[in-house]
């Protein structure tokens, strides 16, 4: 069976180029071509409160050209997404504000999701796992358009269609998620039983620019170029590799989806549009931990993810003793001292929830990460400080 996606180049967020890329791509959906009375939930990447230009949320003018289109056919929209950290409508409100979609729910109309509640749902045909809590926002839509912002993942291995549901768990669920799984390919198959439970409609994927490397908050910006989009999120992160030049052999969401047989590495995929034949030059840079590619034996696992994966250390001149990343460790590893953050390694499960939430920049990957480091570090804070 072949699969499609439309890829189309679009080389910035300048609007009138917004415009007619958003449109060119609505278009080739039959159920988003007449939206009168429908509510379109726009499900964003909204990983914490950072500013736009920094590549780690789905940009606010991308969105623009969508919400102007969407209302232009008679439907409402809705902005929402679950940001790391406890799912309240304070934590929203600061993630809308500095994200940009405050202002611009305030000049196009959309309305911008406060509704915290969840409840759970069951998955009898998940392969992985059968049950999960799920926020309600989700299921107060008529039509749900998943706009993800193409990045690289250091567990992961690749964020696009696939992991941007994982928003539809709430807040600090997402932790206990990675407690459960902290197995970086387990918990890719928890994600894709998640995405296949709340699969949206259409995905519309922001990759004007996108980041590589240790994505998905510290990574190397990149310009791509392009906005793609799909009914298939397995099928489009697929086309996303190949125009990136990435291995999906090397990404644990793209090994835990051939593990499974949820698609195929040679799968035929109808790459359509003005974008389908580009190729990055360089390709997309791997993230350190996605390059931990196979499962050792059971009985090695712990020592070979020790010796072969960075875990996180903290840079204590950056370090403001915030306390988000003890609020989301999943390994109960960090603490905070003296208003300084410490990690014991021997708790650390490596699913690196502190290195995408500090929102100071404070936390690196390195295979030396463990005490001794941090009492170096903290004598050279110490002398210059």
């Amino acid at each position: 069976m072949t699969e499609s996606v439309h890829i189309t180049r679009c080389p910035d967020y300048e609007p009138p180029i917004l415009k007619e890329q958003v449109k060119e791509h609505l278009d080739r959906y039959s159920e988003l071509r007449d939206l009168r009375g429908k509510r379109v939930l726009l499900k964003v990447n909204l990983l914490k409160a950072i500013t736009p230009d920094r590549a780690v949320t789905t940009h606010p003018e991308l969105l623009r050209a969508l919400i102007e289109e969407i209302h232009g056919r008679g439907g409402r929209t809705i902005i929402a997404d679950s940001p790391g950290g406890p799912f309240l409508p304070s934590t929203l409100k600061k993630a809308y504000e500095v994200s940009g979609l405050e202002q611009l729910a305030k000049e196009t109309g959309a309305e911008l999701n406060y509704n915290t509640r969840c409840h759970e749902e069951v998955h009898p045909n998940g392969k992985f796992v059968k049950r999960f809590t799920v926020c309600d926002y989700l299921r107060d839509a008529d039509i749900v358009i998943g706009v993800p912002k193409f990045k690289t993942h250091t567990l992961c291995g690749l964020t696009c269609a696939t992991k941007i549901m994982y928003g539809a768990v709430p807040g600090l669920e997402k932790v206990r998620q990675h407690t459960r799984f902290p197995d970086p390919f387990d918990f890719s198959r928890m994600l894709l039983d998640l995405t296949e439970l709340v699969a949206a409609d259409i995905y519309i994927v922001d990759a004007v620019v996108g980041m590589d490397g240790n994505g998905p908050n510290v990574g190397r910006i990149r310009n791509v170029g392009l906005i793609a989009s799909g009914r298939d999120p397995l099928v489009l992160d697929l086309a996303m590799c190949t125009v990136t030049g990435m291995d999906p052999e090397k990404l644990n969401i793209m090994r835990a989806t051939f593990r499974d047989g949820r698609a195929t590495n040679d799968m035929r995929i109808d790459m359509t549009g003005s974008g389908a034949n580009l190729r990055l030059d360089p390709p997309f840079k791997l993230p350190d931990r996605a390059t931990f590619g196979s499962n050792p034996p059971g009985t090695l696992v712990g020592l070979v993810r020790r010796l072969s994966t960075k875990g996180p250390s903290i840079d204590i001149m950056k370090c403001v003793g915030c306390g988000v990343c003890m609020d989301n460790c999943a390994g109960k590893a960090i603490t905070v001292v003296d208003d300084k953050a410490r990690i014991d390694m021997s708790k650390c499960i490596r699913c690196y929830c502190c290195h995408e939430l500090c929102p100071h920049g404070a936390l690196k990957l390195s295979l030396t990460a463990g005490r001794t480091r941090q009492r170096v570090e903290k004598l050279i804070y110490d002398v210059f400080k």
